[in-house]
């Protein structure tokens, strides 16, 4: 039998046995600009190994425990507040056969609906738009903007029906940093209380003054909503699935937060500008820093601009072009932003699917949602950008047709290949999630520590101990 080429076994690197050989921490307090003092903070706790049965995302029974005891209980981002500007705007979130109507009001504040009219049931509003009423399509009940009843077709004959006492059912609903969240559980914690130091930790990143939701996409995705998360709770999957960054991305020297008493929120940071422990094959690094503009900046590759300066490292170029191309196109001076904001990777689960990168180079929302089973998700990716002075209108919200590219959308040049490349890898998990006759997924300690974390807290919720 012929020997495997040496090429297919590779030497073992390092850090495979030794831990990461660079010190995130020591290198953004190296870097020219201080990074906000929340990032300068690790947390030493590492939660223990367990396997994760694989029942949790392939299981039909499993999917109805979680519509039960987990998304009727939690928060959860129906909207972006500045989506809905005037007076009668409405957006409509569905969620696991939930409905709810959310609409803003004459005093600013956002009211969230019930969106069942208490007659036969139809949804009042069928999707977003811009009303002076909630009016019933089918039979023509009215209620005001502020839910109250205005009209009710042949009042003599609902005699158990008061015009006074008819209200539109609410759903508790608020808001933190231009995101607004709605809960089925009339005695959940408030939101800010749920979110735990999380919101302390983005005082620095207010969103509501910086941001602008400038594109979305709408992704019909063959795979568990949890399969879909778990791909971005992790740089580790940088190497096989996103191979062509391995040259500037220290996937495995990503640093990731949990906390015992902080059940709903983790975090990464994952530095630019360093080449893999992974490569086995680390380009010089002007090569490399040609990767990054052939990638993603083109218009420097070749030239002046595109060069290192003299004792310059991938990451110092890669801060120099990303100031100044904010400078030339969006005329946004990031003099005092730092590195670790400007081009690592920082990025925050809020249980259980609220995903918010503060990032400059990354300014990612997305969100996973069940779709009619454990096999189906809908994945929403928006991209928020830095703006100076007036706000500018969002951007549009485009689903994405069967078979279609994120990078083919308008907004999604820049990021676009990269996510297909994990959409790609979707419906290859699901399978083998079904073809796992183990029955369970063994987790890194470290790099999948978030995956277990909010695994833990899902349980918490099934059984009803949290």
């Amino acid at each position: 039998m012929n020997k495997t080429p040496d090429r297919f076994e590779p030497p073992v690197p390092p850090h495979h046995t030794a831990g990461p050989g660079l010190d995130l921490q020591a290198v953004l307090r190296a870097d020219s600009v201080p990074p906000p003092a929340t990032l300068l903070e690790r947390s030493d706790y590492v939660m223990p190994v367990v396997p994760i049965p694989t029942a949790r995302y392939t299981d039909p029974a499993y999917h109805e425990l979680e519509v039960k005891h987990m998304w009727s209980r939690v928060w959860q981002c129906a909207a972006w507040s500045f989506d809905m500007p005037n007076p009668g705007d409405t957006i409509v979130y569905r969620n696991v056969g939930q409905s709810v109507v959310l609409v803003r009001q004459h005093d600013g504040s956002i009211k969230a609906f019930e969106n069942s009219c208490p007659h036969r049931g139809i949804e009042l509003c069928a999707s977003d738009s811009n009303i002076h009423h909630i009016r019933c399509p089918y039979h023509a009940f009215t209620w005001s903007i502020e839910g109250d009843c205005r009209w009710i077709p042949t009042e003599w004959d609902f005699p158990q029906f008061d015009r006074n006492n008819l209200p539109l059912r609410q759903v508790r609903c608020e808001t933190w940093n231009g995101f607004v969240f709605v809960n089925f559980d009339d005695n959940a914690k408030p939101l800010l209380d749920y979110m735990g130091k999380m919101v302390e930790q983005w005082e620095c990143w207010d969103f509501t003054t910086s941001r602008y939701r400038a594109v979305t996409a709408i992704v019909k995705c063959k795979t568990n909503w949890k399969s879909g998360m778990d791909a971005f709770l992790e740089t580790m999957h940088v190497t096989a699935t996103h191979p062509q960054a391995i040259q500037f991305a220290a996937d495995t020297a990503s640093q990731y937060d949990v906390w015992p008493d902080e059940p709903h929120f983790s975090r990464f940071h994952s530095m630019t500008g360093f080449v893999s422990d992974n490569s086995l094959d680390p380009l010089a690094e002007q090569d490399g820093f040609d990767l990054f503009t052939g990638m993603y900046l083109p218009e420097s590759f070749g030239t002046p601009d595109g060069d290192l300066l003299p004792g310059e490292t991938i990451r110092d170029g890669i801060a120099r072009l990303t100031r100044q191309t904010y400078k030339e196109r969006m005329n946004i001076d990031t003099t005092n932003v730092s590195e670790a904001e400007l081009v690592d990777g920082n990025e925050y689960l809020l249980f259980p699917n609220f995903v918010l990168w503060p990032s400059w180079s990354n300014p990612i929302f997305y969100r996973f949602r069940p779709g009619n089973g454990p096999d189906e998700s809908i994945w929403e990716i928006s991209l928020f950008v830095p703006y100076e002075g007036e706000r500018p209108p969002s951007g549009p919200i485009i689903e994405l047709p069967e078979g279609g590219k994120l990078a083919d959308l308008p907004g999604f040049e820049y990021l676009g290949f990269l996510l297909d490349q994990d959409v790609a890898n979707f419906p290859q998990i699901q399978n083998g999630m079904k073809a796992n006759r183990s029955g369970v997924l063994n987790l890194a300690r470290y790099s999948d520590q978030r995956i277990r974390h909010y695994h833990e807290t899902l349980e918490r919720y099934i059984q009803g101990t949290i």
